[in-house]
């Protein structure tokens, strides 16, 4: 044990300072060492804890994000359909009220046209009453002044058959 002398050492200092130690090292992993441990152990927990709940909120954020865009999409769908089935509809009602519109107003002509051939027919029968009477009339006077009455009897029953017949 000279040699360790001989380089400055001292055993039993040497010995005493190990002792310093293990007790100091025992003190120190009972105390700090085993609690602190115990922190990071717990902090770990907490930390992986953290992190799986992370990671089943992202899964539930995606998932609502594809159901919302599964609704968008389907509410773009029904939309477009709606359009359209309202283009139709209106195409269809347009149609529909062209067709009533034309079917009305040809029923109008064909009335018109109908009321003025009877205005017409009400208008000849009346002139040709008329044109009766003054040419009774007329044949009257030049009958009275000319014609003996058997003869004027005659003439007046020929001309009431006439305008029967043209009545007819």
């Amino acid at each position: 044990m000279e040699f360790l002398s001989d380089f400055g050492v001292e055993p039993i200092l040497l010995l005493a300072q190990i002792i310093n130690f293990v007790i100091l090292l025992f003190i120190l992993q009972r105390f700090l060492y085993k609690p602190l441990l115990k922190v990071l152990e717990e902090r770990k927990k907490k930390i992986e804890t953290s992190m799986r709940q992370s990671d089943e909120i992202q899964k539930k954020f995606d998932e609502v994000g594809e159901k919302q865009q599964e609704i968008l999409d389907k509410a773009k769908s029904e939309s477009s359909s709606i359009i359209e089935n309202a283009k139709k509809e209106a195409k269809a009602l347009s149609d529909q009220i062209q067709t009533g519109a034309s079917l009305q107003a040809e029923e109008t002509m064909k009335r018109t046209k109908e009321a003025l051939e009877l205005e017409r027919e009400k208008m000849v029968a009346e002139a040709r009453k008329q044109l009766g009477v003054v040419v009774a009339t007329a044949a009257e006077k030049i009958i009275e002044k000319s014609l003996s009455n058997s003869d004027k009897e005659r003439f007046v029953a020929a001309a009431v058959k006439e305008i029967e017949n043209e009545k007819k």
